[in-house]
């Protein structure tokens, strides 16, 4: 029997793929007719993804090709995947705007700088991408993507989602488990060929006669998988396959197929082998890194002769393997002794103020001994990583370093470190594995900072399960040793038991319980730090109410906001001073600070703490009833949460929905909702949206659902929320003839005022009165309530106060004011876009005596999508297509073609045309 070629054996591996090869070649016609497209091959090791990228990219000899392929070796690599993507794209690198420049600039290593955020550079990539497309349409392959590090595949992954209108495929080929960033992409599924298939594929690699018996323990054993049939030709002899001594049954598929490559590889000469262990060993497949340590190793240039005519390799400017488990193959069939002396040769030559990491990963891969020169150059290597937003590889070089450290104290430190980088790098598991490091050391100040890393490790797994208590647990044990981190260990704690709320909120658990340990927290700072006023004033707060709190927690939040002018401002108590903004109702200031927070956070291009900045800040949009910009927001957060596979969070959509009056819509992501956040421990989160079923129910007159939302969430007294809630109670308990609850919870709304006398809290407690009193003095409070209101972004709330004020006006039956203040409520709510409760305004204007109409709004842009809209308005305010591409994280070239689409809609030609529509 004669060995295949290689373009034989590529058409014999295409048997039974024609549908496969069919969608491959419609994906790579729409890059072809200036359309962009993105698909996710799913399978097997050796079941023949990579063969069919081979045959997309050699049927599209017109298009630029760009091809990558992870590596297992690189995997905790920071932007392994990214460079080598880059590598034909730099070209374009100074077209870029500046933000986008620096963060890939840094991410490449080609300059030093703050952490690049990671949706900053897949921003870049796809500007260099849509650039590139715009040229030549483009091919963008990605293969083993199981085996691309985090910090690349993210990047990737945003890329791949927000490609439009640019020429430009991009296709992925992964196993069926790994490479999660890719989740919601189209995806085909490569399964195994047909019985048909490969049986006429085995007839083609074993053209001679087989028993029977053999042929049936072949197929079986091979499960349709094409690459296990055609390296049946060089694993073992006919006579041995003929006798029916082939195939053992029981091994998997990849484990025979890296056996199979094994056995031809031990056939090469020495030399040979030893240059495909320095090409396994080092993933980046550099030229000049590979021969040179070659050099040190005596293998001669012609070495690589034999390994390609083996068809392990092919060879031209680079050494590439036939089959990512080639490499695997070769790797793991060397003994320890070999791989360490490869690994030894390539930290010696590897060269240039970019090949830090790799030399240090390889030196650390070359030793078997303690070493704390190689541990120094590990840590380094992390820190140079962390720079470049390289948790994972961080965290990889910190938990080597670890391993290699001589002293133990040292190696504590180390793997203290090396533990929370892993945390950051989202691996709870690993940083968990690593604290075990730290007990051998005998410090109870490293055991207490254990302490500390075991409870973030278990909020990170478990959010409410354990973390609380933990974290109080680790604060306690730090009290003597840090009383700094100490205080700030008790304020996490506080944190945690406020984000899980009412779904842990047991007697050792929730937040009182959190507090009462806390008034034992060492004394603070002098002068106090806004983390000590937070503490001090939370723990009174818990414990004896919003009253006594107040003045503590406003010196708090002052102090906070003088740290976030001055740039000083820790984000980590980001989330805890919007809590307690809202509990001492600072609308105003609470729109202001997260308006502020989020134009800064853009600027900055930190796109992935923006992702939670939008949405908070689209829930005060909402408040303020300014809905559009609510759900451009919204669209922005969500594109952001989807390329990081950060966890969906749609309390504000159901706000939206519910302040806009649709039922439907509301009740259903509300469900939605509190099914997702009560998985993940969010107890804050269900709160929010029983709030958000109040407002609905109140909003369009369903009372008493409103009453059983507000009493359901008024169960926990959730910081932040609970003075709002009350303001949804009054009303519909008020309007369920439940007296007594609408008093009581007015008396709390009063007091609370009184506490916190905020035009918010002035007009909530105006309002209260209003809708419990009578003739003249609810007139009266119902005047104070609106002119209060209208001092704070509170626009849903304040249109509600003008509906149930002519509600009150009508059945006095004094029509003429009634319809007053109806028609302002009417007009108000189709402004904002509140269909459902401008349905109710309607009909209550209609019994107050004015003729049925509809009245319309400036509809200029309601033909336009969310996101066209969006584009529409900076486009408008003489934003560039650049400018507007980094706002909305598309490329310059898909914002072209959606204000193409906007002119047509809108029938206009110009920005300024746009401008005129909106009536400025």
């Amino acid at each position: 029997m004669t060995r295949m070629g290689r373009e034989d054996a590529t058409r014999a591996a295409l048997l039974g793929r024609r549908r496969e090869q069919r969608l491959l070649t419609e994906l790579v016609d729409r890059a072809r007719q200036g359309r962009s497209g993105t698909l996710v091959l799913r399978g097997d090791a050796g079941i023949g993804k990579t063969t069919l990228l081979s045959d997309a990219i050699a049927d599209a000899p017109d298009l630029r090709t760009i091809q990558i392929s992870g590596a297992e070796s690189e995997l905790e690599l920071a932007y392994a995947g990214v460079q080598q993507l880059c590598t034909s794209l730099l070209t374009g690198l100074d077209r870029l705007p500046q933000p986008q420049r620096d963060a890939l600039e840094v991410a490449l290593g080609l300059r030093s700088g703050a952490v690049p955020d990671r949706l900053l550079v897949g921003l870049a990539i796809l500007s260099l991408l849509g650039e590139a497309g715009a040229g030549h349409a483009t091919i963008c392959v990605i293969d083993d993507a199981q085996w691309v590090d985090h910090a690349s595949m993210q990047a990737l992954a945003f890329v791949a989602r927000r490609l439009a209108a640019d020429p430009v495929v991009m296709i992925f080929a992964a196993r069926p488990f790994g490479a999660e960033e890719l989740a919601g992409l189209p995806e085909l599924v490569v399964g195994s060929l047909a019985d048909a298939d490969a049986r006429a594929l085995l007839e083609v690699v074993l053209p001679g006669r087989i028993d029977e018996t053999v042929r049936e323990n072949i197929l079986t054993e091979a499960d349709g998988n094409p690459l296990a049939l055609l390296e049946l030709q060089g694993a073992l002899a006919p006579a041995a396959l003929a006798g029916g001594y082939g195939l053992a049954a029981a091994e998997p598929v990849a484990t025979r197929i890296e056996q199979t490559f094994g056995r031809r590889l031990r056939e090469l000469p020495q030399p040979a082998r030893t240059l495909l262990l320095l090409a396994a060993s080092e993933p980046t497949g550099e030229p000049t890194w590979l021969w040179a340590a070659a050099a040190r190793l005596d293998v001669p240039a012609d070495a690589s002769v034999p390994a390609e005519k083996s068809g392990l390799v092919t060879v031209d400017s680079r050494l590439r393997f036939r089959h990512p488990l080639v490499r695997s193959a070769i790797y793991r069939s060397a003994s320890p002794s070999e791989r360490q002396q490869a690994h030894a040769a390539l930290a010696e030559v590897i060269s240039g103020p970019t090949a830090d990491e790799h030399r240090a990963w390889h030196r650390a891969h070359a030793t078997n001994a303690p070493d704390e020169a190689v541990a120094t150059a590990l840590v380094d290597a992390a820190e140079r990583a962390r720079r470049r937003g390289g948790a994972a590889a961080a965290a990889a070089f910190l938990a080597y370093a670890v391993e290699v450290t001589p002293d133990p104290v040292d190696r504590a430190e180390r793997a203290l470190a090396a533990a929370r980088a892993k945390l950051d790098a989202a691996d709870p598991p690993a940083a968990t594995r690593l604290l075990a490091w730290v007990a051998a050391a005998g410090s109870e100040l490293l055991d207490a900072r254990a302490d500390l890393v075991r409870a973030k490790v278990a909020f990170a797994a478990r959010r409410g399960r354990d973390a609380p208590p933990l974290l109080l647990a680790a604060a306690e044990r730090l009290r003597s040793f840090d009383p700094v981190l100490a205080r700030e260990t008790y304020l996490e704690a506080l944190m945690a038991a406020m984000i899980t709320g009412r779904l842990y909120a047991g007697e050792h658990t929730s937040a009182a319980a959190m507090a009462e340990a806390a008034r034992h927290a060492p004394p603070p700072s002098d002068p106090p730090t806004s983390v000590d006023l937070f503490l001090d004033g939370l723990v009174v707060r818990l414990i004896e109410g919003h009253g006594p709190a107040a003045s503590l927690l406003t010196r708090a939040v002052e102090k906070y906001l003088e740290d976030e002018e001055a740039g000083t401002a820790d984000p980590r108590w980001h989330d805890i001073t919007n809590r307690v903004m809202l509990d001492l109702f600072l609308q105003d200031t609470y729109y202001t600070l997260n308006a502020r927070q989020t134009a800064m956070l853009r600027a900055a291009g930190e796109l992935t703490v923006l992702s939670a900045a939008l949405t908070t800040y689209a829930g005060a949009c909402v408040t303020a009833g300014d809905f559009t910009a609510a759900a451009e927001l919204l669209e922005q957060s969500d594109a952001i949460a989807t390329a990081i596979s950060a966890p969906p969070h749609r309390s504000i959509r159901t706000y939206l929905a519910a302040c806009r009056g649709r039922d439907d819509e509301a009740q259903r992501l509300a469900e939605a909702t509190i099914r997702e956040a009560t998985e993940r421990g969010e107890g804050s989160e269900v709160t929010v949206v029983l709030f958000s079923l109040a407002v609905l129910h109140n909003g369009l007159a369903h009372y008493e659902d409103a009453f059983r939302a507000s009493a359901t969430a008024l169960e926990f007294d959730d910081v932040g929320m609970t003075g709002h809630l009350l303001n949804e109670q009054v009303e519909a308990a008020a309007r369920t003839g439940r007296r007594d609850i609408a008093e009581s919870a007015a008396g709390r709304l009063i007091e609370r005022a009184a506490a916190s006398p905020t035009p918010t809290a002035l007009g909530y407690a105006a309002r209260a009165r209003a809708l419990l009193s009578s003739g003249p003095d609810a007139e009266g409070e119902y005047l104070t309530a609106i002119a209060e209101l209208e001092n704070a972004p509170l626009d849903v709330l304040t249109a509600r106060t003008h509906l149930i004020f002519g509600e009150w006006l009508r059945r006095a039956n004094r029509r003429a004011d009634a319809s007053s203040r109806l028609r302002v409520a009417y007009e108000k709510f189709v402004q904002m876009g509140a269909d459902g409760l401008a349905e109710r305004a309607r009909r209550e204007l209609h019994a107050a005596g004015e003729p049925q109409r509809k009245e319309r709004g400036d509809i200029s842009m309601t033909t336009l999508t969310t996101q066209e809209s969006y584009i529409a308005r900076l486009a408008g305010d003489g934003y560039t297509n650049s400018e507007i591409a980094a706002h909305l994280f598309l490329s310059p070239r898909t914002v072209e073609w959606h204000l193409s689409k906007i002119f047509v809609k809108l029938g206009v030609s110009s920005r300024r045309e746009l401008r005129r529509l909106r009536g400025e």
